[in-house]
């Protein structure tokens, strides 16, 4: 049988003289094969596509932006694409660390699903999808874990933004890596955004000890990443540095396999590191009496943590709450910071004085915030430990000397008591604190006792930024002159 455009052929030869019927056959035999040659065949469009997409994903992860680039010029939709596991070019970008090709794709206008918009912070279509679908914030992402775990890998500075959508900071599903997300900060592709994310997510009620995949613990990433920053946070937040993983083998003993003599030295001396010292958290009230606890057990943890985050300034609102049960003046939000807690670490003394005078717990920090001389020489008397005390959100106690108005009188009796002037958070030390407020005297005084000038912090800026660069961000002119003055760079 012929192909019917031969057929057709065939019968229009018919009608003409021998010389036109054999150049019209030939002809149509050209035009037949020619066409047979262009025409893709079964499966070879898709084997192509799959191809460039396979190409395209390695110049992502490999960060070729000028490559990226081209091929999105050639074909915006590789944008789209995905590797085997479901993970799309824009969240292998992201693992990869490479911002800028990650911004290359969103700029074609592709769609962000939840986890993509913690990456890209595009904060409007997290908190839309996340109310449209509130039982999908602790689903499991092709990324390896839940959204928090994404944001873990990604160092995000808007924790706070997961934790008020109803995300869970422990979540570790079946299917994914086997971690939590303070285990998977260890495995973010940068130094610093492992930090940024274990300190949020320990200093928000994260377990350092939480079960991971194969005993593989927090302090364990730690070691593999051969950092010492990151064994000195894990051990600060108290890591059980007995844990064994799945080869039976302690973090010192994993550091020696795999050739990090400094680090088993470091893991070794561990009693030499600061760990972090709460006992004064939770003890003693204004008049250094136990704190009477009332049983929260029937309240709601939606209404506790609007007691908690109305504390951090809002003081009508705590009194019209506190006044229909004065039990949530013993309010814990989500995140674990009590009610007093939140009105001492932004140094609102009113709110303290409201939460004390019904029974609160009043710990260092919270009397460093208030200046209460007695209350700071008692602690610090009775356990000296108590220099490395952490208030709320991580916050180190020389912090409350400026943020509770102390000043540098209140600094300088810390300072007797052996706290260092250079206590930090996320790198974040006090004197960030006073370029961002342009609190110049204070900067003066710490410039004074030795301050670290150059010191680098990530609370505000995930590349880091100095003193100096966060007061020239502020536009704190005085401050950068007092800055550059005593020698800042920059």
């Amino acid at each position: 049988m012929w192909p019917p455009r031969l057929r057709s052929v065939a019968l229009r030869i018919m009608s003409l003289n021998r010389r036109e019927a054999v150049s019209a056959l030939g002809a149509s035999l050209l035009s037949t094969a020619s066409l047979s040659a262009l025409r893709p065949l079964p499966g070879s469009r898709e084997k192509t596509a799959r191809r460039e997409s396979k190409s395209f994903l390695e110049a992502v992860r490999q960060g070729d932006l000028a490559r990226v680039r081209r091929m999105l010029a050639k074909d915006q939709s590789l944008a789209s694409c995905s590797d085997d596991a479901g993970r799309s070019a824009f969240v292998l970008a992201h693992l990869a660390g490479h911002v800028e090709v990650a911004a290359a794709l969103r700029a074609t206008g592709i769609e962000l699903d939840l986890v993509e918009s913690i990456l890209a912070e595009d904060w409007e279509r997290f908190d839309a999808l996340a109310t449209a679908h509130p039982e999908r914030v602790n689903d499991l992402h092709p990324i390896g874990g839940t959204p928090v775990y994404a944001a873990a890998l990604f160092g995000s500075l808007d924790f706070w933004r997961l934790r008020l959508a109803g995300c869970d900071h422990e979540a570790a599903p079946v299917g994914g890596t086997g971690f939590t997300p303070p285990r998977g900060a260890m495995n973010s592709p940068r130094i610093s955004w492992a930090r940024i994310a274990a300190t949020d997510l320990l200093g928000n009620g994260g377990d350092i000890n939480a079960a991971q995949r194969d005993g593989d613990s927090v302090l364990h990433g730690a070691v593999r990443r051969k950092s010492g920053l990151l064994v000195r946070l894990a051990v600060r937040k108290g890591a059980d540095l007995a844990a064994l993983d799945a080869e039976k083998r302690s973090a010192e003993q994993l550091a020696r396999e795999i050739g990090w003599p400094a680090g088993a030295k470091l893991l070794q001396n561990h009693s030499q590191l600061p760990k972090d010292n709460r006992a004064s958290r939770l003890v003693l009230d204004a008049n250094h009496e136990p704190v009477d606890w009332p049983d929260l057990s029937d309240v709601p943890q939606a209404l506790q943590s609007q007691v908690t985050g109305s504390s951090h300034g809002r003081i009508a609102k705590v009194r019209e709450l506190v006044g229909k049960d004065e039990r949530l003046v013993f309010s814990f939000s989500s995140d674990d910071e009590l009610a007093i807690e939140a009105s001492a670490h932004t140094g609102n003394r009113p709110l303290i004085r409201f939460h004390l005078d019904h029974g609160a717990p009043l710990s260092l920090p919270t009397a460093v915030s208030l200046g209460a001389t007695d209350t700071i020489v008692h602690w610090l008397e009775s356990d000296p430990g108590l220099a490395n005390e952490r208030g709320a959100h991580d916050f180190p106690v020389m912090w409350y000397s400026l943020l509770g108005g102390g000043g540098p009188e209140i600094a300088e009796l810390l300072v007797n008591y052996g706290l260092s002037v250079d206590q930090q958070s996320m790198g974040i030390t006090t004197l960030h604190w006073c370029a961002r407020r342009n609190d110049r005297d204070f900067a003066s005084w710490l410039i004074e006792q030795g301050a670290d000038i150059e010191a680098v912090g990530f609370k505000w800026d995930r590349n880091g930024q100095t003193p100096l660069q966060v007061a020239q961000t502020a536009k704190r002119d005085e401050m950068v002159k007092l800055l550059k003055d005593a020698g800042a760079k920059g």
